[in-house]
């Protein structure tokens, strides 16, 4: 088993953006230079998105210390004592910094009144523009470092993994094509770890999706990608419960012709839709590739087909009217409904 590095990418990235910022600040000859990299430690995130988010959320938690430590000073501070002054305003901070949507910001304002009031009530005026200046010295440092210096994208990356999770579908409905003609099943362990496998691939995809958001303007483009991920989004959760369904059912006997042309039906037809996946993550996000839908079509008429001529087969016939057997021809139906919905779905949205 490989140890983990001492040193990342990502740790060498903040040490270095750290130490440019503290390095700019002191070149100014602004005060507290130290402000810089604690700035950048809070906004540098893994992304574009997420250090957009960070970063608006320090700006405006240090704006709404600075205002509240102003005002709450030089109207509370001569008439309550230290303590008591401190804990209204700190309480107001968590008041505004709810009501305005703060989340980690509402904590920089609280240590912009707490350092305000405590340590720099004497020149007030110009501790906090200053404050606020060395802060968004941290705060741009690390936008152009994850966007330009040394960039990590939510954008691409939630892109790369819808097309990899379409490849990992594509091959794991391979993977039960080939078993039903093989007559056998995989292990227990073998079918849970793929089917945690491909459920944990999925949450990761809408966990990274908020901070892909943030990389979208409020434009056509964006208004679209949304879209988009919303009909991936219910697709996905179709095939999970389809793919759940096929590790559940057992193996299908080839005991008859009709049961042999039936699980070649069904195994052609589950080809098909992992060559179509195949095509899904070539074109995604742009436009699914012509003729895709188009294949499956003669495969579900051979499914049908050898599904009615499977029922003047008795020994087909107690199979498929047994506790499972007709269950998995429902299910690649169920599948093909789903992926030509989603396609169909795809292709409209302008």
């Amino acid at each position: 088993m490989n140890a983990s590095p001492l040193i990342t990418r990502t740790d060498l990235r903040m040490a270095l953006t750290a130490g440019l910022s503290a390095g700019f600040v002191i070149m100014l000859g602004l005060p507290d230079p130290f402000y810089a990299p604690l700035a950048v430690g809070a906004a540098l995130g893994g992304t574009v998105g997420a250090t957009r988010v960070l970063g608006t959320q320090r700006v405006l938690g240090t704006l709404l210390g600075g205002v509240i430590v102003a005002i709450g000073f030089n109207t509370m501070g001569q008439a309550l004592p230290l303590p008591l002054g401190v804990a209204v305003a700190l309480g107001l901070t968590r008041i505004f910094g709810g009501s305005l949507g703060l989340r980690s910001g509402y904590k920089v304002a609280g240590l912009v009144v707490a350092m305000g009031w405590t340590v720099h009530h004497t020149n007030l005026a110009s501790w906090i523009p200053s404050r606020l200046v060395v802060t968004q010295i941290g705060v741009l440092a690390a936008w152009l470092a994850v966007s330009w210096i040394w960039p990590s994208r939510a954008l691409a990356q939630h892109q790369a993994h819808s097309r990899r999770l379409f490849a990992d579908i594509a091959t794991l409905l391979r993977e039960r094509a080939s078993l039903l003609l093989e007559e056998r099943e995989l292990e227990a362990s073998a079918r849970l770890q793929r089917r945690n496998q491909l459920v944990n691939a999925t949450l990761q995809l809408q966990n990274q999706r908020q901070e892909a958001s943030q990389e979208l303007g409020y434009d056509r483009l964006g208004e679209r990608m949304q879209r988009l991920w919303d009909l991936q989004e219910q697709w996905l959760s179709a095939v999970i419960g389809n793919y759940r369904t096929l590790l559940r059912l057992p193996v299908v006997p080839l005991t008859s012709p009709g049961l042999t042309a039936l699980m070649e039906a069904e195994h052609a037809l589950l080809q098909d839709l992992a060559d179509q996946l195949d095509g899904w993550a070539q074109h995604w996000p742009e436009a699914p590739p012509l003729g895709a839908n188009a294949a499956v079509g003669p495969d579900l008429e051979r499914l049908e087909q050898a599904e009615t001529s499977a029922f003047q087969d008795p020994i087909a016939t107690a199979v498929l009217l047994g506790s499972s057997g007709g269950r998995l021809t429902i299910t690649c139906h169920q599948l093909v409904e789903a992926t030509r919905c989603f396609e169909a779905a795809w292709a409209a949205v302008p």
